[in-house]
């Protein structure tokens, strides 16, 4: 017979299998199922801008829910017109006012109109000024006819409200201003 060979094998249990898989399954669900299952917030807004409000409002609604504030007022869009949900204009508002205290200066703007004109909540004209404001201040270049509408309404305003209604409003521009990062 054959002399002076020995193999060297060593034991795989079926738990070492088990863990390996286990491993491998793991890897293979962060690496590669788990990117394609993430919906981003570009997804929703295509969805919106398709049209396809059911599927943006799944989009978003996660997002939303984790404190997106684009997502949020996207939300306060479809509930504030009845797109792809039942109209809710106080649970728009409620969307509208998280965006805008997360920063989103069309959160801000959306929130400042409907305080201004009684659009889901009272009118509150300290509130609609704030908002209004911080708008004026944060909405991008390009979306100049918000920004003159933002005004127009922000001058109405300052028309019917008393003196000392406009000090508050001025001094909650100048706190939310800081927190958004202005000067």
């Amino acid at each position: 017979g054959v002399t002076g060979v020995q193999t060297c094998a060593l034991p795989i249990s079926r738990w070492t299998l088990a863990i390996a898989a286990a491993v491998a399954l793991a890897f293979f669900t962060i690496l590669v199922v788990i990117p394609f299952m993430t919906t981003t917030l570009s997804d929703g807004v295509a969805s919106y801008s398709q049209g396809n409000f059911a599927k943006a409002y799944k989009e978003l609604k996660p997002l939303a829910d984790e404190g997106e504030p684009t997502a949020q007022f996207m939300l306060g869009e479809m509930f504030r017109m009845g797109q792809g949900v039942k109209k809710d204009e106080p649970l728009a508002v409620k969307w509208y006012k998280k965006a805008a205290e997360g920063g989103s200066p069309e959160g801000q703007y959306a929130l400042g109109m409907c305080y201004a004109t009684g659009v889901g909540t009272e009118v509150d004209m300290i509130s609609a000024y704030q908002w209004l404001s911080l708008a004026i201040i944060r909405l991008a270049s390009w979306q100049n006819e918000r920004r003159t509408l933002a005004a127009e309404t922000r001058t109405k305003l300052l028309g019917v409200m008393d003196q000392s209604d406009v000090e508050k409003a001025k001094a909650l521009v100048m706190t939310w201003d800081k927190k958004f990062g202005g000067s």
